[in-house]
């Protein structure tokens, strides 16, 4: 999945793949993880937020079944 470059001092990276709703997040510190099921409005919400920790903390993190795969 290609991933796009974030600013941030939590996330380093995002990434969407359409096709099964699947969000991947790479962290600061490296890890990667894939949230299942995000719908594409939350994916565009969280990549066009200007406060994307708190986007992420209150509308992914403990919304979607998360894989780490890195």
């Amino acid at each position: 999945m290609k991933r796009h470059e974030i600013r941030s001092r939590t996330f380093k990276s995002a990434g969407y793949d359409p096709t099964c709703s699947v969000m991947e997040i790479e962290h600061a510190t490296g890890r990667v993880e894939q949230f299942l099921g995000v719908p594409a409005k939350t994916y565009q919400t969280f990549m066009m937020s200007n406060e994307k920790e708190a986007y992420f903390t209150a509308s992914i993190k403990n919304s979607f079944f998360k894989v780490t795969v890195g």
